[in-house]
């Protein structure tokens, strides 16, 4: 080939020496990084017609000139090889990919008080983020149980608030300090927000020695309302510890990384353990993988991630990394102290791999079946032109009500992600505000109570709101909506003509049977109406089968069984005499007196 003849002479000036390799194509622009302990025997590998596939030739083709940067080590390689990689992102090295289905968790330093929030938009640079993880709803309530433990500032409300301005909800409730009053300081406030990162980082030891001095503080200044504060915090976290801690035998710290490598995309999942508790389950994937094996792609992720998160004393893995003793060396540099990379050695190790390897298979599958389906994206695309919407409705969510005639109302939420129905982020409600038949009154209920939720939670609001019924549940929904200053758009559809109320306009939009966007509607609608009244038989066939004895105050459970086994019917206990109650093993004369005064009541 003509370009190899010319770079014969730069491959014979190569040294016998570690460093770092830089391959350009006839541009000038960086195409490839790489690091060898040998920078003449790895970078001549490429050129060796017997030792290239498809995927070499096709680099091997492309370069045009070849840079060199000699290093003292193959750590020291390592080190300017991740750096240069990160700056560069060459098309041809390995690279993460930016894939907002999984969600991380965000600290908004940049603020002046710092808030802890859900988040899918990693694009903020005065932000610290952690994650991905791969599922939402634990990473959702890994932010409430943060905020809630620490009780940090959740709400946008300005400090100090300007006159007259009431205190969120949340203050009221003693759920945050209430800095906005003034009640906790900013020097004070921000010692909690670095607890609760290092609690974010899984050093809990740090944080609860942090807390013990805060409060000692508060004790000596004999502020004593305050120790207490921080004294429930302490008992929270130590109290919330106890409860995540899964079957690691003792309480040890280590990760452990497994991998799926299809279709040029390379899917990690990390299980990170501290002190025995699994923090949770962490997803990275990287694509442009073609020319990297699975050894190089372990690698990049090791140290990428390594030298922004502190490493544990062992690294478990499924692949082992390529250079693996120079990346045991480079994070015992970055983290002073020894640090392993090992594969599964006990029965332990074996079943947590075999756990992750399952959530591998769910995770993939999940993501090649939103891929694949073509109508849903055809769908989904359909609807943002439909309703004008700025992105793609990846989040939808959809409520119905269902009751007989009145009686027992409920209500169900469904959610749908990528158009696609995610059974985890389903919720069911029992209406409080409403009596007899009056579904748009109950849709304003339940959506209410929903937005309430997400904004007090920090939750991300849905792209869409869909509503089963015509024009007056519309507008109750779209009227709850209002009151929140909500920015989700609400539609309904009515079943009998499928038509679809969206509020710019008086008139229905009907769309054709064969219509993607349609289909969606519907399946949403269809799942929300199974859900509803899935509930609401579960409810009724509960009521019918109570005994009549539940109301009847300090009979509990095993008195009412020991009541029906001896008189085999409630009709039989209502009709027994005092003395006949009295005579059934566990009941006595106190609660025999207590039983026939409820019927004696319950008769006037």
């Amino acid at each position: 080939m003509a370009e190899e003849p010319t770079l014969d002479p730069l491959l014979r000036s190569l040294p016998d020496e570690p460093g770092v390799y830089i391959m350009k194509d006839s541009s000038g622009a960086v195409i490839y990084i790489g690091k060898a302990s040998s920078l003449k025997k790895r970078v001549a590998s490429y050129f060796h017609r017997a030792e290239r596939d498809g995927k070499t030739a096709a680099l091997v083709r492309a370069v045009a000139d070849i840079e060199f940067i000699v290093t003292d080590s193959e750590t020291e390689a390592l080190i300017l090889e991740s750096s240069m990689v990160k700056k560069e992102m060459p098309r041809y090295n390995v690279r993460l990919k930016d894939d907002k289905r999984f969600p991380s968790i965000a600290v908004t330093l940049d603020e002046e008080y710092p808030r802890i929030v859900f988040t899918r938009d990693l694009t903020h640079e005065g932000y610290r983020y952690f994650g991905p993880y791969t599922d939402a709803g634990g990473a959702r309530r890994m932010v409430a149980t943060i905020n809630t433990v620490f009780k940090l500032k959740t709400c946008t409300k300005p400090v100090p608030l300007k006159p007259g301005v009431r205190p969120c909800l949340n203050f009221q409730m003693k759920r945050c300090q209430g800095v906005c009053t003034g009640a906790m300081g900013r020097d004070e406030y921000l010692k909690l927000i670095e607890s609760a990162v290092k609690f974010l980082e899984g050093r809990i030891d740090p944080v609860l020695d942090s807390l013990q001095a805060l409060m000692k503080s508060h004790s000596e200044r004999m502020d004593f309302e305050k120790a207490a504060g921080i004294r429930d915090i302490i008992f929270d976290i130590q109290n919330l510890s106890r409860s995540q801690k899964v079957y690691m035998p003792a309480a040890t710290d280590q990760d452990y990384i497994a991998m799926s490598v299809q279709d040029g995309e390379a899917l990690l999942l990390l299980f990170e353990f501290r002190r025995g508790i699994m923090l949770g389950s962490k997803i990275t994937v990287f694509e442009t993988t073609e020319l990297s094996g699975p050894d190089d792609v372990m690698r990049s992720f090791i140290v990428g991630y390594y030298r922004d998160h502190e490493a544990p004393p062992v690294i478990r893995t499924d692949s082992s990394p390529s250079d693996r003793g120079a990346v045991e060396a480079l994070l015992a540099g970055i983290w002073s102290k020894r640090i392993t990379v090992r594969g599964p050695e006990s029965p332990t190790d074996r079943s947590v791999f075999s756990l992750m390897r399952k959530n591998i298979a769910s995770i993939t599958a999940s993501r090649g079946s939103v891929g694949q389906d073509e109508e849903t994206r055809r769908g989904l695309a359909e609807l943002q032109e439909l309703l004008r919407l700025p992105t793609l409705p990846l989040s939808i969510e959809c409520f119905d009500i269902s009751h007989l005639q009145g009686s027992d109302p409920v209500a169900s939420m469904v959610h749908f992600a990528g158009g696609r129905p995610d059974k985890s982020q389903y919720r069911r409600y029992r209406m409080r505000g409403h009596e007899g038949i009056n579904d748009p009154g109950m849709i304003h209920e339940v959506v209410s109570r929903r937005l309430q939720y997400l904004l007090n939670e920090n939750c991300p609001l849905p792209d869409l709101f869909i509503i089963d019924g015509g024009i007056p549940q519309f507008s109750r929904a779209a009227e709850a909506v209002r009151a929140f200053d909500a920015p989700v758009r609400v539609i309904s559809i009515a079943k009998r003509f499928e038509e679809i109320y969206r509020g710019d306009t008086d008139d229905p939009l009907r769309l054709p049977a064969s219509s993607a966007a349609l289909k969606i509607v519907q399946r949403a609608r269809d799942e929300a109406h199974r859900f509803a009244v899935t509930y609401h038989r579960n409810l009724r066939g509960k009521a019918q089968s109570r005994s009549g004895l539940e109301d009847i105050p300090d009979i509990g459970p095993k008195s009412r069984t020991a009541l029906l086994k001896h008189f085999k019917s409630s009709k039989g206990v209502m009709e027994a005499t005092e003395d006949e109650l009295a005579s059934v093993p566990g009941i006595g004369a106190e609660k025999a007196r207590k039983i026939r005064e409820f019927f004696r009541k319950k008769g006037e």
